[in-house]
Order: C-alpha cells, then structure tokens, then sequence
C-alpha cells in the first residue's frame, strides 16, 4: 500500500497504528498465529471498551462498532472495565505478567458473555452474582473443565480486586466448586517420541532448531520466541545462553549450546532478532504464535490424537514436555534438586522436587525387592503338604502341650521346669 507507515504498540501484542497514504490514522490487530491476516479495528485505544474489540480481533472475530451504551458501573461489565484498566497498570509497572493479564482478560469476557437462561448476557447484571450465576458460567464451560478453571480464577483475582475498591465483599464465587482435576499435566517426552521427531523434522528446519533449543535450555515456551544471538556469551571456552525468565520469581538461567544445536544455528547471523523465526524470516509476534506453530510441528510428526468428536488432530507433547523431561533425566541420574532448580529456573525447591518422587519410589521399591530377595535366599515357599513348616525342613516331634494353650506362669510346665533349673 502507496505511502503507509506502521507502528508497533507494545501493551497490545499484535496491535498495529497504520498512516495511511491519504494521512488517515487506523488501527489493525494481527491474529493470533496467522501472521499474514489482520483485522481492523472500528475504535482506537483511547474508546473506553478498545480492549473488547482488540482481544476478539487477537482470536479472528471482527466486532462491528455499536451504539455505545452507557456501562453500569455496578454491572460486572462495569467492574471487569474498571479491573482490566487497573492490570493494565499492574502490567506497566512489573507487578503482573502479560501473560496473567490476557489470561484474565480472556477468562472474564468468557464469563460476562455468558447467557442466562433467559438469554441475557451476564455482564449486564449486577455484580453482586449469587452463587447459581457462577456455578452457571463454570457449568457453561461443558466437558472443558480446565477453561472453565481459568475462568473461575479470573472471577476470583477480580471479586478480591473489587472487595477494596466498592464492590460487595465475600462475594459467593469463593463457595463455588471447581470441578476440574489435573491429568499429570504435560506428557514428558520419551526417547522415542524425540527420535520420531526428529526423523520427520530433518536439519536445517525451523521445527528442528526449535526442539534443540527447547532440549539445550529446558525453558518455557514464553521465553522461546525472545532468545536469539544477544543472549549469548563466552564462558570457559564455551558459549552459553543467559537469560532471565519472564516468570515472575523465576531465577536467572544460563545454559551451555550443545554441538546438534550449534549446527542448527550455523547460517543464522549474528545480528539476527531471534533463533526462531517464521517462513517470512521475522520473529514470532507472541508466546503464542510459536505455540500454535509448534503444535503444529509436532502433529506433523504424528504425536497426536483424535479430539473427543474425532474431527481434528490435537497434539499430545508440547514444549513444556520436553521441560519436564529433561528434569526427570537429572533426577534419574541422581542429580540433586537444586540442578533441576538451576536448570528450570525455578527459586522453590519444593516445585522442583516432584520431578523426584517418582524416582525415589522406584529407588525405595528395589531396595524392598532386594532384602525380600535376601530372605528368599534363606527361606523357601511354605508347602501346602508340609502345612507351614519350611522346605527340606523337619517338623518337631508333637508333644502334649502343642496343641494346648498355657498360660504365662507357675502353672505353666515350661515356666516350672526353668524355675526347677
């Protein structure tokens, strides 16, 4: 397009300010993992509901511009406004992650865009919600028991947000049951499960350079797509990359390039903005957009699985699989926790240890194993013939008193014969 400049906004992933040709100002969203599609949008940042437009443009929906009602503020729209102004700040100075911010933004306009029976939407109710409106929005959810979770912990941050600031206290979405339970999370990966995806993924691809430097640093997909030659150093005559985790109360990590990763990063220049990039050669936009595209690296690879209507592939590994193999390889090997804190940039070492437990029942089981053995060694199998008594052993002569129970005492023969010795 003749004479249009564009400008990056970096509070809104993927929101662009575009100067047209004609001097004429708008604004465009990128979708979220289809770089090449944009949508734009009918209000700039300043409309007092921008952040409704902004994040269904980010999921690939184009709202037309209404007539703008005036918002209740005791309305849960009216609070969820309020609430998403205040994280926006929180995010600005250090306080919140962007990643919580958009996962709460995500999780209340699911709740307010909830319908009634009745058919009205549930951000134009009162905010004061009883307990059969909650349990409504988490049963709307259906068999996604781990949305409706994130959407539940939403409602929760803002009713304690909006306890301090004139919203009813002891609101009843503490009382509501969360009826999601947690499957192990991800799936580690196996040997393998990586040898098949490397055979699919050969050298030279981006889906290769990725897997070796999820594999090198055991990081989080959040950091994946901002790591590129600026994180690296020399140190004792190797190079290394250091970086600090986007997690908050996550340590630094600095972890050394393997030669398999080196030979993927071979023609990369040295200027280059980041080791992954997508097929136009520019980095990926979000945390998110890497996501997809590994989801899709890994279906490719044939690790997936029909979904529950059996209409599309979901893949079963993810980056954070690698993450939790690589740490259960330190515990196996008999690493200490404080290498799996090291590696996964992690400052408790109560987190890191569950990468443990299992290892340290498989330790405790084959210790039993071996002092049953031991016995076994001395003792044989009881033989029905024999009625308990040990194999190759001889049964004691029956006497009178086998069969008969005696007390402890002087009435007792074997107590009288001791005293009479």
């Amino acid at each position: 397009m003749g004479g249009l400049k564009m400008k990056l906004n970096i509070e809104y992933p993927g929101l662009c300010r575009e100067t047209t040709g004609s001097g004429r100002r708008r604004w465009r969203v990128r979708v979220e993992g289809q770089n090449n599609r944009k949508i734009t949008l009918p209000v700039g940042p300043k409309h007092p509901e921008f952040h409704r437009y902004y994040n269904a443009a980010r999921q690939g929906d184009r709202m037309q511009l209404t007539a703008q009602k005036s918002v209740s503020r005791n309305s849960l729209d009216g609070m969820r406004d309020l609430y998403a102004v205040w994280m926006e700040g929180q995010v600005r100075a250090g306080a919140l992650s962007p990643d919580t911010l958009s996962s709460r933004k995500r999780g209340l306009r699911q709740a307010a865009d909830c319908l009634t029976e009745a058919g009205a939407r549930i951000g134009q109710l009162d905010a004061d919600l009883p307990l059969a409106a909650f349990a409504h929005i988490r049963d709307s959810f259906g068999e996604r028991t781990g949305a409706a979770q994130t959407c539940l912990k939403a409602l929760r941050a803002m009713y304690a947000w909006g306890a301090e600031n004139g919203y009813p206290p002891n609101s009843d979405i503490i009382s509501v049951k969360d009826y999601h339970r947690s499957k192990g999370g991800a799936q580690s990966w196996t040997n393998a499960d990586k040898a098949r995806f490397l055979r699919r993924h050969g050298s030279g691809t981006m889906a290769r350079r990725w897997f070796m430097l999820a594999h090198d640093t055991a990081g989080r997909i959040g950091d994946m797509h901002l790591l590129g030659p600026k994180n690296e150093e020399a140190r004792d005559d190797q190079i290394v990359i250091r970086w600090q985790p986007k997690k908050r109360g996550s340590q630094g990590v600095a972890v050394p390039i393997s030669g398999p990763l080196l030979l993927e990063l071979g023609n990369l220049p040295d200027d280059a903005p980041a080791y992954l990039l997508t097929a136009s050669g520019r980095p990926f936009s979000s945390s998110g957009s890497l996501d997809n595209r590994v989801r899709k690296w890994i279906i490719q690879a044939g690790l997936c699985e029909r979904d529950s209507d059996n209409q599309r592939l979901r893949a079963t590994r993810s980056q954070h699989g690698i993450r939790k193999a690589r740490a259960e390889e330190v515990a196996e090997q008999g690493g200490s926790v404080f290498e799996v804190m090291a590696l996964l940039s992690h400052s408790d070492s109560k987190t890191a240890g569950v990468y443990f437990k299992r290892f340290e029942r498989d330790g405790l089981a084959a210790t039993a194993i071996g002092r049953i053995s031991v016995l076994g060694e001395t003792q044989s199998v009881p033989s029905s013939k024999s009625f308990g008594t040990l194999r190759n052993k001889n049964r004691t002569t029956s006497n009178a008193y086998e069969d008969k129970w005696q007390p402890v005492g002087e009435s007792n023969p074997s107590f009288q014969v001791e005293n009479l010795a």
